[in-house]
């Protein structure tokens, strides 16, 4: 080796740390105390601002969503932990105070309330129903709800429904001040001249708010009256002029009609009250009840036996929860749940064969009037056409019931007495009764609506006046043809007169016919409203045969365009005043015990956006 080749080499703890250097830059930095740049990036995010569009979405969302739709406390957007899920959601959103949450529920109460007065200014005619109210801090309220026909978005015709108020109602609940705080909500809401029909209970102070106490269209004005008199005032008038006051006339009223399901549940209560017979059976089953709710090692060994978690309690003020008590009962074997009552040491509580029939036949009485109740109770549906054809029903059926039951010969005859006499009107209207009644007094049900609302339902028709009006044949015929006149008189009042359709057709001729088939539209249109009411009520009748109400008039408004004005006056009007007690029962949930501090406006709000979260 050459000796100069050696003597140039570097020493060798150079090469050492070379090498280590060369090692440290290919390692990567593993410096804790040195910042990464994503802290940088992260701590320079702020907030959003107050006015920006995601703060304030955010903040919306969760006042609709979250307190309004799920039933969730304003103060949990000041909960530590609500705070930090939103941190997790978007670390961006500055969550604001309660008190800021609060003022944002008067702009979206106000704003639903716009929504609703629009809605309601395109509707020609509608109907209300109407109770009142206590919270857990017996506080009372007036609520008021709508219901009217309208177009839906596919062009069909739906039926809406609205809470327009659900208003503190302080002092005594007289029939006067019932009247004045109902006035104000239908001035507030522009309805009043709308107004056909209000449905409320059958309490004393109800039927005189609305049946002595609430004001006609013709009280409104104290106007000028000089001339009214003259009788060429109104004998001179032309047709049409003639055909808006008839109709003015006809809708100036409002009729109250009584809560379907309120006097179905007292003729139920009339029948249960006089049979004593069963109240044995009735004390078992009511104490079999409890037993499962106070004793943690009966419910245990009952659940074992029977699969099922338990029966359920009766409440004195509705009649279908001691139903729904007895057919659970009737799911549990006998001769198991009187084992196990005797196992457990309440020999007492256990049922006899007797008692076990008696359960059985007041279920099989009692079965038709839960589904009466439930078909009555709808709201997206139509439930005043079947008030008629449900008590004729359950007439019919306490009628076959006679001579087949073993313990409840008295019951049955009890309820048919209290169904005859609660619903009168509608036996007297078909026939069925004679009105003995001395006094100038209504009859329960005597209003003719209910009939032509029956018959103008497709799925009713006049099948209800064959099987259940038990009348001889010609009587039905009578009976038939009663309600066809009653129709009929209504659709030529709002039929415009053949002067009117000349004229349209007139106009509609001169009209240039830009589309390719337009002859054959105005053909079919001419054609359609030269028929007169009584032959599409004759088509009609051939057609149903039970199809769905408001399917077969949005199919068949233009073909019976006099019938379908009669349908709108008559089948948006509800059955029963289930709609504002929904709208109670949402207000219970929301006054919730931990909740018995909201004020009475902030709950009004939150109930009222909540029953109209759809518009």
């Amino acid at each position: 080796m050459n000796l100069k080749c050696i003597f140039s080499l570097p020493p060798l703890s150079q090469m050492f740390r070379y090498e280590e250097y060369l090692r440290s830059k290919a390692a990567p930095l593993t410096d804790s105390s040195q910042p990464q740049i994503s802290q940088f990036i992260t701590s320079n995010k702020q907030h959003y601002s107050t006015s920006h569009p995601q703060q304030n979405a955010i903040t919306r969302s969760i006042l609709l969503d979250l307190v309004i739709d799920c039933n969730l406390p304003l103060s949990v957007i000041e909960h530590p932990s609500f705070r930090r899920f939103m941190s997790v959601v978007d670390i961006r959103y500055n969550p604001v105070s309660r008190r800021t949450l609060t003022s944002k529920l008067d702009g979206v109460m106000l704003e639903k309330q716009t929504k609703l007065k629009n809605s309601l200014a395109n509707a020609e005619n509608l109907s209300v129903t109407v109770d009142i109210w206590s919270d857990r801090k017996m506080r009372g309220f007036l609520g008021v709800t709508a219901h009217w026909l309208d177009n839906g978005e596919g062009g069909g015709i739906v039926l809406k429904s609205a809470l327009l108020a659900c208003k503190r109602f302080s002092g005594s609940h007289t029939g006067e001040r019932i009247c004045e705080e109902f006035e104000q909500i239908c001035e507030e809401y522009q309805i009043k001249r709308k107004l056909l029909h209000i449905i409320c209970d059958n309490a004393a102070n109800m039927r005189k708010a609305f049946s002595t106490c609430f004001p006609q269209h013709g009280d409104e004005e104290d106007d000028d009256d000089e001339g009214v008199e003259d009788d060429n005032l109104w004998t001179d008038l032309p047709v049409e002029d003639q055909e808006r006051v008839d109709l003015f006339l006809q809708a100036k009223s409002q009729t109250r009609q009584q809560c379907f399901a309120h006097t179905l549940q007292l003729v139920v209560g009339d029948g249960l009250k006089d049979t004593k017979i069963a109240n044995a059976a009735l004390a078992k089953a009511c104490k079999l009840s409890n037993l499962l709710h106070s004793s943690t090692s009966f419910k245990d060994i009952f659940e074992r036996e029977f699969g099922q978690s338990g029966i359920p309690s009766s409440v004195v003020t509705r009649w279908n929860s001691t139903l729904r008590q007895l057919k659970a009962v009737l799911k549990c074997d006998s001769t198991k749940l009187t084992a196990i009552l005797q196992e457990s040491g309440h020999k007492e509580t256990a049922f006899t064969s007797r008692e076990w029939s008696q359960i059985q036949e007041l279920v099989r009485v009692l079965e038709p009037f839960a589904q009466a109740t439930d078909l009555t109770q709808g709201e997206k549906v139509v439930t005043i056409s079947a008030v008629v054809p449900c008590v004729l029903s359950l007439n019919h059926h306490l009628e076959h019931l006679k001579g087949t039951m073993c313990y409840l010969g008295a019951f049955i005859k009890t309820l048919q007495t209290s169904l005859q006499r609660r619903f009168k009107g509608i036996f007297v209207n078909v026939k069925m009764a004679e009105n003995s009644s001395s006094d100038c007094q209504p009859l329960p049900f005597s209003d003719p609506l209910y009939l032509k609302a029956a018959m103008l339902d497709p799925s009713f028709g006049s099948m209800w006046v064959t099987h259940d009006v038990l009348v001889p044949d010609n009587t039905k015929e009578e009976v038939s043809k009663m309600i066809k006149d009653l129709i009929l008189e209504e659709a030529v009042k709002v039929t415009p007169t053949n002067t009117r359709i000349e004229e349209e057709e007139e106009v509609q001729a001169t009209e240039p016919q830009s589309s390719l088939f337009a002859s054959y539209h105005n053909k079919r249109q001419k054609k359609d409203s030269a028929s007169t009411p009584h032959m599409q009520l004759t088509h009609f009748l051939d057609i149903c045969s039970g199809q769905d109400c408001l399917h077969f008039w949005t199919l068949n408004r233009h073909t019976l365009p006099s019938l379908f004005k009669v349908v709108v006056r008559l089948l948006h009007i509800p059955a029963s005043s289930a709609p504002v007690e929904r709208v109670f029962s949402h207000g219970s949930v929301i006054m919730r015990p931990h909740r018995s501090q909201l004020s009475a406006k902030v709950l009004t709000s939150l109930i009222f956006c909540k029953c109209n979260g759809h518009w």
